[in-house]
């Protein structure tokens, strides 16, 4: 009798510890999801000094999650992502010289912005409108690529990076969130601006590309510094 009831206060006893492990284990997740948000965002760059002179406005789309450090949501970490094409342009031509015209395909060469960062955050988390202000670190990457695809059905036949290149980047920038049903904070239009410190880099501009007789190109790379602006208009899901 006494050895069937050390089993099964046993039992009770893993019963008990399993189920306070499980209760922990969702109350963390819980706690992890509450504090954070994602955003994601059209957006827009500017770009200035000499990249400004070399290159036109980007559009892409960006992304941020947001992890607050604080149960009000006041201080936070910040991770932003980015892809903006600048430069877009398109040629038809004969499939091969052996075809001809009969075949054509088209040639496309897109330029390309892809700019990381993470940091810090700081934000008044209550009201109809809840300024931020937010900080970082990381890197710009600047691509063009050239892809051979049909003329009828855009089916990418092959495709080529023609240039890239890496640089550090520094951010600063703040925006605003605004609730979009009056007492939710879960979902919330949100507005920003970020100007985002560049170094140098090598980078190609639309008409860096020229195409040469007998299938040869000369590709003219610029460099300079990469300072631009970046605007985003988004939604933002969370805190």
């Amino acid at each position: 009798m006494l050895k069937t009831t050390g089993f099964q206060a046993l039992g009770l006893t893993a019963v008990i510890a399993t189920s306070s492990a499980a209760q922990a284990i969702n109350s963390a997740a819980s706690d992890f999801l509450r504090r954070s948000s994602f955003s994601i965002a059209v957006t827009q760059t500017r770009p200035m000094g000499t990249l400004g002179e070399n290159i036109g406005f980007g559009y892409g789309v960006s992304g941020a999650y947001v992890y607050s450090l604080d149960p009000q949501g006041i201080l936070s970490l910040r991770a932003d992502v980015a892809a903006v094409q600048y430069g877009n342009e398109s040629k038809r031509s004969a499939f091969s010289e052996t075809v001809g015209d009969r075949v054509q395909v088209r040639t496309r060469t897109s330029n390309y912005i892809f700019p990381m960062t993470v940091g810090p955050q700081l934000a008044w988390p209550s009201g109809p409108v809840r300024p931020y202000v937010n900080a970082g670190v990381g890197a710009q990457a600047f691509v063009t690529e050239s892809d051979v695809e049909g003329v009828d059905n855009l089916f990418v036949i092959a495709r080529s990076t023609n240039q890239s290149d890496v640089t550090f980047a520094w951010v600063a920038g703040g925006g605003i969130t605004i609730p979009i049903v009056r007492g939710a904070t879960r979902a919330q239009l949100d507005l920003s601006m970020q100007y985002i410190n560049g170094g140098r880099a090598r980078y190609l501009a639309p008409g860096s590309i020229i195409d040469l007789q007998g299938g040869e190109v000369r590709v003219s790379s610029l460099e300079s510094t990469t300072h631009l602006v970046m605007l985003r208009v988004g939604a933002r899901i969370g805190l």
